[in-house]
């Protein structure tokens, strides 16, 4: 069982992730596997974020559910169900330093193109699949499956309310397949399940908080914001991994 201070890292990591899932759409992942990774180690941050965050992307994508682009959504998600075999085949046979220090490139490349990445004029509807095979990859092989969707969605360019509500259906989608796949591997582990448990009431406060700034918080300030914080918690997850 994890210690105390453990838990609160967990819980506080899930805080954020929750926020920023109901603020923009994605970011829950990015957040809370790094964090996850420095209390429970990244083996089982990956499993235990995939847990917490089909609880987060589920109620967004639910509550704005009409503001779905299902085309645009069903080829993400065929794409995800390519990939995210090979994602767990990669999770089962690397050592776990090594699934720390790809969560932190991986978060680090995600910042630097969210960053400084130029935005698509337009995105034909095979990009979408390849999008959704490199999600699914990323899903269930570090955790961390934002970059490629949050890309073909922003050449979309979909309006603030579709993009948020596609985004956490596809993640809740493929926490799905990913929780199931994850099971049957044997990953879903008592610990696993007791942290979740111990935890899981940070999740409704932070989409709480996360739903009202929506509307009333400047979305390309708090991007700032968030580029900065996933940045430091990639940086510290690396550092740990490359020290383990």
């Amino acid at each position: 069982m994890p210690s105390l201070a453990a838990l609160v890292l967990v819980a506080g990591a899930l805080f954020v992730g929750s926020l920023l899932n109901a603020l923009v759409g994605f970011g829950f992942a990015l957040t809370t596997v790094p964090l996850m990774a420095l209390a429970v180690g990244p083996r089982e941050a990956v499993v235990l974020s995939a847990i917490l965050g089909l609880l987060s992307n589920g109620g967004v994508s639910i509550r704005h559910r009409a503001d779905v682009d299902r085309p645009i959504l069903g080829r993400l998600f065929v794409g995800g169900l390519i990939g995210m075999p090979a994602g767990l085949a990669l999770l089962l046979v690397l050592p776990e330093r090594w699934i720390g220090v790809g969560i932190g490139v991986v978060v680090l490349a995600a910042v630097a193109v969210l960053a400084f990445g130029p935005e698509p004029s337009r995105v034909p509807g095979w990009a979408d699949v390849v999008a959704g095979v490199g999600t699914g990859l990323l899903n269930t092989s570090v955790g961390v499956s934002g970059p490629p969707v949050v890309t073909a969605l922003h050449g979309h360019r979909l309006p603030k309310a579709t993009f948020r509500a596609t985004a956490s259906a596809l993640f809740g989608a493929n926490g799905v397949v990913a929780i199931v796949l994850f099971a049957v591997s044997g990953q879903v582990t008592g610990t696993v399940l007791a942290t979740a448990a111990l935890t899981v009431v940070a999740w409704p406060v932070g989409w709480w908080v996360g739903d009202r700034l929506h509307h009333r918080f400047p979305e390309e300030r708090f991007r700032t914001l968030v580029l900065w914080l996933l940045a430091a918690t990639a940086v510290v997850s690396l550092l740990g991994a490359l020290r383990s």
